[in-house]
């Protein structure tokens, strides 16, 4: 990958792969499912089915805390004491706003007056402001997050990256917000490394085409038997998919290398924030259940369900 990242730096990117390697809420947003679709230059409105009045059928609330590159928190370390950063990590959650998307959070003012009334213009799901919006105002994600962590190795040495795997700080049950979804429009791609939170241990997965070829699903784990080496001051993504059902997590990234002898880690999260992500809240088999919910209709403007506890949804609950 030739682009890099640098501290200071408040954009955000979102670069192509290469060898792609915490109660309750009050309100959920929603906009559909997100597969880490890497396909960041395509139309937004393909990325979404438009008819008007469909009941929900799925539910992802992807984590939506903003992740800049440059800006998230890394801090490195040999394994058992501090050393200085040779490996510096950036995490890149622009993504996800690209849509479909869906946010959730604990706050019954979410996601506030001004987004509310942005959110029932015409159009507003696809315009990636709003979205950006949205997931900067504090909320967490709904099934689905898409993180790439970019790399960059020491300039007078090589590296080679042995692990990534989950630190999760804190497990809870599914956030009960409220909710927005929208089926995107076509194959639903994922990112070629999925990380499942639900797991008992949770790993890095490597993956493939399912038989419709339309999803990857785990193939195993990524490490050992894969490593990403970085010469001097090379760079390379990791696109990660991370996933929920089951439960909620707040949680960092550890990015374990090896720098001759020694092994290191550096902690990758949001810009000194947890990432944050949740199943579904359910009342019921394919009953979804939250405070407050606001639903994508056939203009795509963003709008109250009028019965929050009892949505219907084709996906497991």
């Amino acid at each position: 990958m030739s682009d890099s990242t640098h501290p200071g730096d408040t954009s955000e990117k979102s670069g192509s792969t290469r060898n792609t390697q915490r109660g309750t809420a009050d309100q959920v947003i929603q906009a559909g499912d997100v597969h880490g679709d890497l396909n960041v230059g395509t139309s937004t409105l393909r990325a979404w089915l438009l008819p008007a009045g469909i009941v929900i059928t799925a539910v992802f609330v992807g984590a939506a805390i903003v992740a800049v590159p440059g800006m998230g928190k890394n801090t490195t370390g040999d394994i058992g004491g501090q050393a200085p950063s040779e490996l510096r990590v950036t995490a890149d959650l622009s993504s996800n706003d690209m849509g479909p998307w869906g946010y959730v959070s604990e706050s019954p003012d979410f996601p506030g007056a001004d987004l509310v009334k942005r959110l029932s213009r015409p159009m507003a799901a696809a315009d990636r402001a709003i979205a950006r919006d949205v997931r900067l105002s504090g909320a967490a994600s709904l099934r689905q997050q898409v993180i790439r962590l970019h790399l960059e190795g020491p300039k007078d040495r090589a590296i080679t990256v042995t692990d990534i795997r989950p630190v999760i700080r804190d497990t809870r049950p599914p956030l009960n917000g409220s909710l927005v979804w929208a089926p995107p429009q076509g194959p639903e791609l994922s990112s070629e490394v999925l990380l499942k939170l639900d797991d008992p241990f949770p790993v890095v997965q490597s993956s493939v085409e399912d038989a419709t070829g339309r999803r990857r699903v785990p193939a195993g784990p990524f490490f050992p038997a894969h490593t990403i080496k970085l010469n001097d001051g090379e760079t390379h993504e990791v696109v990660v998919t991370a996933s929920a059902d089951v439960h909620s997590y707040d949680y960092e990234l550890a990015v374990i290398y090896q720098s001759g002898a020694n092994v290191k880690e550096v902690r990758v999260n949001d810009s000194g924030r947890d990432f944050r992500i949740s199943g579904m809240a359910c009342g019921g088999p394919h009953i979804a259940s939250y405070r407050a919910a606001y639903v994508l209709t056939g203009d795509f403007s963003v709008v109250p369900e009028p019965n929050p506890g009892h949505i219907s949804v084709l996906s497991d609950c």
